[in-house]
């Protein structure tokens, strides 16, 4: 509210609050005990290395989310100049977070909206990355089948329309439902996210995604039904499953 860094709000912790600023303090402190979201009173949220804006047409970046990017560098880290597709890249955070830890990658976000891509282009725009991803505006992999990718990164929307109504008030009715909620379902979206990967990935290139805590290794078995081996689990920290990674088989 005020515009002071933390390290102001000690030095001049003294000084009266002007009126203004107090009065959108207390606005806000009614919308948050309306359950609107924090990140959404603010404007940002912190995520990898990276603060990102964020606004309800962009599903709030999680902690949990950061174990795709940690995961996909592990893949890449003996690649050179790999191509990255992030699917459903909502704020950026994904691509953006990968583009700037490898300078040498080719990264191309895609999303079905475009309230979201204005998101994703203007965060690129204020991390200075907005010559080092392509956006583009699709339903999954539609758009790049002529680029062949070292790997395809996701967090799809994962929650079933049952689910949706149990959500915390801060997700469920301000969060986008499209981010949330796929229209023909969890399993056939994923099914159809995995195939098409797996068609289009370069011989030796990954699929990596975010699942949800109901998933109960259907996503695995997914990628073992359309040809990718190494499939494999990891947890986050509270021991859920939360990201799936398969390998298209090289080419002997």
């Amino acid at each position: 509210m005020l515009g002071w860094e933390r390290a102001d709000v000690i030095a001049r912790a003294a000084e009266d609050v002007p009126s203004a600023s107090a009065a959108l303090f207390a606005t806000a402190i009614e919308q948050r005990a309306r359950r609107r979201p924090l990140q959404h009173l603010i404007g940002h949220q912190a995520f990898w290395k990276h603060d990102f804006i964020v606004n309800p047409d962009v599903l709030i970046p999680r902690p949990e989310t950061e174990l795709l990017v940690e995961k996909a560098l592990e893949l890449v880290r003996d690649r050179r100049a790999p191509l990255v597709v992030d699917v459903g890249t909502g704020s950026g955070c994904i691509a953006l977070s990968l583009a700037a830890e490898r300078p040498d990658a080719v990264v191309h976000a895609i999303d079905l909206s475009p309230a979201a891509l204005l998101v994703a282009r203007g965060n690129a725009a204020r991390l200075h990355l907005e010559s080092r991803v392509t956006f583009h505006q699709g339903d999954l992999l539609e758009s790049v089948r002529d680029q062949a990718g070292t790997i395809d990164v996701s967090n799809p929307p994962y929650v079933s329309a049952e689910e949706w109504a149990t959500l915390e008030p801060e997700v469920r009715d301000h969060d986008p439902r499209i981010a949330l909620v796929p229209a023909e379902g969890v399993r056939a979206l994923y099914d159809r996210l995995i195939n098409d990967a797996a068609s289009t990935l370069r011989p030796g290139g990954s699929v990596l995604v975010e699942i949800g805590a109901s998933d109960r290794g259907q996503t695995a078995r997914a990628m073992e039904r359309a040809g990718l081996d190494g499939v494999e689990e990891r947890p986050d920290l509270q021991g859920i499953p939360r990201v799936v990674c398969g390998r298209k088989p090289a080419m002997d």
